[in-house]
């Protein structure tokens, strides 16, 4: 993880904060975002291996490699037959987000486990949040009034957005532990495409860099540093963000989120 403190300093002299005010937990809650031009920050050069003054340590000999551990066998995960085929899956002819969802969900992909909709503002949202997938949390009482949603809506309050102009969806209508395949993630971007041309959101906020890469297909720049470039998805505004998961435990990325990514995508000046 990339060392902010020189970000700090920085954003210390131009908002004239002292250091108590500076690392509040959340800056959103004490700093209203003004529109303003996007700052440009170049991440700080890592500290030398060093301390001034004082000789550098030899450097240890290399322990001995320790044996690894006998593998699991790697779970077969079927590519779903649209991955394969360029005939039309019947969902993309859904003329309804109802009628969308029943039919995403009778996909192979989705037919023997728990499919996960949409919450929220769903009509017209003017954000739509894009999470890479569920987690437990978020389903016990909905990804709102987890502790993430409560502090995402929190943040997107201090925009001037309100809870009832937020719909929520999954990339991954499902709970998964890690990344999907390339070739699902290629029907998951398509599945989502239609599900957005549907609710027809003003904005589209996608979190995390599983999102970056898999629905936006960037795959050679991390979040923290491309976060906030405005984007195109499904033929409305988008842009990518820190995932709150991250954002949640980390003042540093709530700060780069609010006085950085944010400002720059240009979406709420």
């Amino acid at each position: 993880m990339p060392d902010f403190s020189e970000l700090a300093n920085y954003l210390r002299a131009q908002i004239d904060l002292d250091s108590d005010q500076l690392y509040s937990d959340e800056p959103w809650a004490w700093s209203p975002l003004q529109a303003q031009p996007a700052v440009q920050f170049t991440p700080p050069k890592p500290a030398p291996n060093f301390t001034p003054g004082f000789a550098p340590a030899p450097p240890r000999p290399a322990p001995a490699p320790k044996p690894r551990p006998a593998l699991m066998p790697t779970a077969k995960i079927e590519i779903p037959e649209s991955a394969k085929s360029a005939v039309p899956s019947a969902y993309e002819k859904a003329d309804s987000l109802e009628k969308f969802y029943e039919l995403v969900a009778a996909e192979k992909l989705y037919a023997k486990i728990p499919f996960i909709r949409g919450e929220g503002n769903l009509n017209k949202p003017r954000l739509l949040l894009v999470v890479y997938s569920p987690l437990p949390k978020y389903l016990e009482n909905g990804y709102a009034k987890s502790d993430v949603g409560e502090m995402v809506a929190r943040m997107f309050g201090g925009l001037n957005v309100k809870p009832e102009e937020i719909g929520v969806t999954y990339f991954c209508k499902k709970q998964v532990s890690r990344m999907v395949l390339p070739q699902v993630a290629l029907v998951l971007k398509k599945m989502l495409e239609k599900e957005v041309l549907l609710m027809e959101p003003q904005t589209v906020i996608f979190f995390g860099d599983k999102l970056l890469k898999q629905a936006l297909s960037q795959n050679n720049v991390k979040v923290v540093d491309f976060g906030g470039k405005p984007l195109e998805f499904a033929k409305t505004q988008a842009t990518a963000l820190i995932d709150p998961e991250e954002m949640l435990t980390n003042r540093q990325l709530k700060l780069v989120t609010w006085k950085i990514q944010i400002p720059k995508c240009g979406f709420f000046g």
